[in-house]
């Protein structure tokens, strides 16, 4: 099948719109959206997109606890991402350019990865498969 959608700013609400969950922090910016290419090279008949986005400490640690089972509060005290071997799921972004990265699975079947300190994070949404 393949993305519902073209992966890029001016399909944000449709894209955010897919599933369950896909929304971001209060007053994100958004960098970027793109297509989470190695995602679909890595997993047949899936399809997904990269969101990157900015905000503020406050309103990412917010989110988090209103969306994923971790606390906000804790975000630093939590693992660094472990990319070897790389999950499929984060195969689209470049984890080495990122500073302390934390990952959070979502209910809607994506991924948050938080830069840490705080203010960076992408929005990764995976769909799709056989």
């Amino acid at each position: 099948m393949g993305a519902p959608y073209p992966a890029d700013t001016d399909h944000l609400e449709e894209i955010l719109s897919i599933g369950e969950g896909n929304s971001l922090p209060e007053g994100a910016r958004v960098v970027s959206v793109g297509p989470a290419v190695r995602f679909e090279e890595g997993f047949p008949g899936g399809w997904g997109y990269v969101i990157a986005f900015t905000a503020e400490e406050q309103a990412i640690r917010d989110y988090v606890d209103a969306e994923t089972a971790r606390f906000g509060a804790n975000i630093e005290d939590y693992p660094v991402v472990d990319s070897t071997p790389m999950r499929v799921e984060l195969a689209d972004l470049d984890l080495g350019s990122i500073s302390r990265p934390w990952d959070e699975g979502l209910a809607g079947g994506g991924s948050l990865v938080l830069e840490r300190p705080l203010g960076r994070g992408w929005l990764v949404i995976h769909k799709g498969g056989r």
